[in-house]
């Protein structure tokens, strides 16, 4: 075997070609920058572009203009050695091998042992000819091999309610309540990203079946099965009938698309529901699993009469793949690396570090729809302190623009008369300003004067994507609502809403090959805009979708217009935790749901045992927000009873807020993860891994949220290899197996983790009120622990210039030794000197406690 190393000059080799479907291999180079091979159509490029990452394109005719939106962040080529045998090319780094098959031009990804962690699939990359009004493209797809006990998440935010995605087909376009990020995450220990900005399908299902619209008068309504019995189709809905015939016994996947926005998915297969959803917004595509038999099947589907649904079906199997119809060259990205983390490091120091949020936005956002004058806002603001709930961030939704016309970010002085008074009253009262803001405002507008020529051609929206836009747009917000004051910028609808830019042309060329980006290019005019105008001030932006870097621009997302009742909500759980699996680490929802049941909501106790719940897992979602359209959302509104409920929940939340910030401050320096799927910290335990409804909230506690009425008890699996300690009682319980946990009087099931080390604070009525009061330091015993208290001037940029403090805690368990080492850094108003209360929890469940004065010196206690 013959060794190529890496370096300046160019290696050429020649072989006879082999045949493979149009993908004989001919020729490589070793390059500078990685192994590029030639095959019979284009060339395969193998770059190593991180230590832990490797970028593969198949280019051919067609030359594609560099834009790159997501990998911005270039680093140094890692050291690499190339091979080569009569059958494959070897390229190494000191952190994983991927190999080239000569024979069958495939690729394998091997980790730094040499185990293979990936392969692609026989015969599945394929780059096929294709047009998009008249320009040329292609239809690039790419399969890779998936072994049967293989769980992959990711892929953003949906609401088909899916936690494991093996063999589910979705399709990504970016609307109201649904996230497309084409970032995989595999429990095999690899990532993979799907390099592409257009429409994409996630294992496509091409077998369709031909449905038949049945007809029917006003005077008989047809009736379909539906998971809440017999139900008739309205006027409004149309029926759909069909039959398809399979050959074997098996699991299939079968992908229902309406072509737009829905309110009504019901998919009916020889007289069973499996996929039945109504809201008034639905996305229109989603999908099911479910296993059937040989032979000839029935369907039924249900949707809007405007909408024209197809319905299509694939068998499962252990191939995953990608396919984008609107392609100028196939291109993706492997990331491999020691655990979920690891790789998601590796993705973030690619495409962006996750800045830090101000101190202010873990505390509690107060939204409805909607506050309608900056009296309102004000006198509510006084209420929530008056009754001792405590509150970060008062929000305005829509239409304070009134006369100024649709989308104008702009304040009608009938209703807010004085805008920079009206938000110095708010801040007087220690309350942060969020105001929702849009990419579609008014033409007629006097505002909209400076957009002229920076719309999308027959379009609301405007052309992000122009630099000149960002500017005009970022300058409207900033002369109407940043220069009074506003504090945090809720952009709603950054889709753009409805796939809009689908048949559209923009700045960068036709929409199709950009149609995901968007988000990403409105965050980055605000985010670039704000930190021009006013660097001392930390950007938050609460926006309703995402794509691949977004997280490099201060934003938030929430899961967008959904409904209210269980399904819903146990929908948005597994929404959040697939979310933050693709290094998205800020999410939350609308808690108690968008849409509610209006009139009955104050009453209804069913409601309010769902909305109490939702309130439960809120105080453990990274964000903290309620919101409810046409509601009244504020907590004295459902009774005392309700108030009182949601008063101790908030306290908690205020009290875990060095907790809770201290994350967020490894997010920025260690590129960590707060909501944590189980599948992050206990690959080896499949039990743990496949738990949708549970999940680690840092690394300490268990949180499992209860997701069906009217519950005293609840089942909670505690992943093995660890003791763990009931949050309520302080009880201890073995890993390894399922509990019934408590969850009656306004508990949510919760577990620490034996050598957790938790700092809590006091109960506060906003972020900043007490932070120079005592902490206090739970340390649950059974095993070694380690934590770091992190703190910083809570709402300006100085900790990019290393102006923050970071304190080490750690726990010896055989010595029983606790100590508080060194604190590392300092900056303005940093205490010098304070006290630590001291709670160690014992395995009896037994709480030692001790009072000592730390000034900035390690010191140490012993139990």
């Amino acid at each position: 075997m013959s060794k190529i190393k890496s370096n300046f000059f160019i290696y050429l080799f020649v072989l006879t070609p082999l045949l493979l479907n149009g993908q004989t291999y001919t020729s490589h180079t070793i390059q500078q920058d990685g192994l590029k091979v030639r095959l019979s159509e284009g060339f395969l490029n193998i770059q190593p572009i991180h230590g832990k990452a490797v970028r593969i394109q198949w280019t051919k005719d067609l030359t594609e203009e560099e834009r790159e939106f997501v990998l911005v962040n270039q680093q140094p080529v890692p050291p690499f050695n190339c091979s080569e045998t009569t059958s494959l090319l070897k390229l190494v780094t000191n952190d994983y091998s991927v190999l080239f098959d000569k024979k069958t031009s495939t690729l394998s990804f091997l980790d730094k042992k040499g185990k293979i962690i990936l392969n692609e699939a026989l015969n599945s990359r394929k780059l096929s000819s294709n047009t998009v009004h008249s320009e040329p493209c292609y239809i690039a797809e790419q399969g890779f091999e998936s072994k049967p006990d293989e769980y992959l998440f990711g892929l953003g935010q949906f609401q088909d309610g899916h936690y494991n995605l093996k063999n589910l087909s979705r399709k990504l376009i970016q609307v109201n309540s649904q996230i497309a990020l084409p970032f995989l995450y595999s429990s095999k220990g690899y990532g993979i990203l799907w390099h592409q900005y257009g429409l994409s399908w996630f294992n496509p299902a091409d077998s369709i079946i031909k449905l038949n619209k049945e007809s029917y008068t006003n005077s008989r309504e047809r009736e379909v099965t539906s998971t809440s019995g017999t139900q008739k189709v309205s006027q409004q809905q149309t029926l759909y009938k069909g039959k398809f015939h399979l050959e074997s016994d098996g699991e299939y996947t079968f992908m229902l698309d309406l072509g737009d926005m829905d309110n009504r998915h019901l998919l009916v297969i020889d007289g069973q529901p499996i996929i039945d959803q109504s809201n008034l917004w639905l996305p229109p595509a989603v999908s099911a699993k479910v296993k059937l038999k040989e032979g000839t099947h029935q369907v039924q589907v249900v949707c809007k009469s405007t909408n024209t649904p197809s319905l299509h079906w694939r068998k499962a199997g252990n191939v995953t793949t990608f396919r984008s119809p609107n392609a100028k060259s196939l291109d993706y990205v492997v990331f491999l690396g020691e655990d979920a983390d690891d790789i998601i490091s590796t993705y973030r120091d690619l495409s962006g570090k996750v800045p830090m949020l101000p101190k202010w936005a873990f505390g509690y956002w107060q939204c409805r729809e909607r506050y309608t004058s900056s009296s309102h806002l004000v006198e509510t603001v006084k209420e929530f302190r008056k009754r001792k709930l405590p509150l970060d961030v008062i929000v305005q939704d829509w239409q304070y623009w009134g006369k100024y016309g649709w989308g104008v970010p702009k304040f009608d002085e009938a209703n807010y008369p004085n805008p920079s008074q009206f938000i110095k009253e708010l801040h007087d009262l220690n309350a942060k300003f969020s105001i929702s803001v849009w990419e579609n405002l008014d033409k007629k507008s006097s505002v909209a004067k400076d957009y002229e020529g920076l719309y999308i051609k027959d379009s609301p929206w405007i052309d992000i994507y122009n630099p000149q836009t960002q500017k005009v747009h970022w300058n409207a917000l900033n002369q109407n609502l940043f220069k009074h004051g506003v504090d945090s910028w809720w952009m709603d609808a950054t889709e753009p809403e409805n796939d809009a830019l689908k048949d559209k042309n923009t700045y960068f060329g036709q929409g199709e090959f950009y149609r995901l980006t968007y988000p990403l290019f409105v965050s980055k005019a605000v985010y670039e805009g704000q930190r021009a105008t006013n660097p001392d001030k930390r950007v938050t932006i609460l926006t309703r979708s995402a794509f691949p870097g977004q997280q490099r621009y201060g934003t938030i997302n929430w899961s967008g217009d959904i409904g209210w009742d269980w399904d819903t909500y146990k929908r948005q759980i597994v929404a959040g935790l697939n979310f933050s699996l693709t290094g998205m680490p800020y999410w939350t929802t609308d808690i108690g749901g968008f849409f509610r049941p209006v009139a009955s909501q104050y009453h209804d106790q069913k409601y309010h045992d769902i909305l109490m719940r939702w309130f439960q897992w809120g105080v453990f979602c990274p964000i903290f927000r309620m919101h409810g359209y046409q509601s009244e959302t504020e907590p004295w509104k459902y009774g005392g009873k309700v108030e009182a409920e949601m008063r101790e929940l908030l306290n908690l939340r205020y009290r875990l807020l060095p907790y809770i910030y201290s994350l967020a401050g490894d997010v920025n320096r260690n590129n960590t993860t707060i909501m944590r799927p189980m599948v992050m910290d206990f690959k080896g335990d499949e039990n743990a891994i496949k738990q949708p409804y549970q999940y680690m909230f840092g690394p300490a506690i268990l949180v499992a949220p209860v997701v069906k009425p009217e519950i005293e008890e609840w089942k909670v699996y505690l992943p093995e290899g660890s003791l763990w300690f009931d949050f309520w009682t302080n009880k201890i319980q073995k890993g390894g197996r399922e509990v019934m946990a408590d969850a009656s009087k306004n508990k949510i099931p919760l577990f620490i983790k034996s050598g957790s080390i938790i700092p809590l604070g006091p109960v506060m009525q906003y972020s900043s009120e007490k932070s120079n009061e005592a902490l206090t330091l739970d340390i649950y015993r059974g095993s070694n622990g380690f934590f770091e208290l992190y703190e910083d001037e809570g709402d300006n940029y100085n900790y990019e210039k290393e102006r923050y403090t970071v304190i080490p805690i750690s726990w010896d368990e055989k010595k029983r030794l606790l100590t508080i080492g060194k604190r590392v850094g300092t900056f303005q108003g940093s205490i010098e000197k304070r006290a630590f209360n001291i709670r160690i929890v014992g395995l009896d469940g037994e709480i030692v406690e001790q009072k000592v004065i730390y000034e900035g010196n390690p010191l140490s206690l012993k139990i």
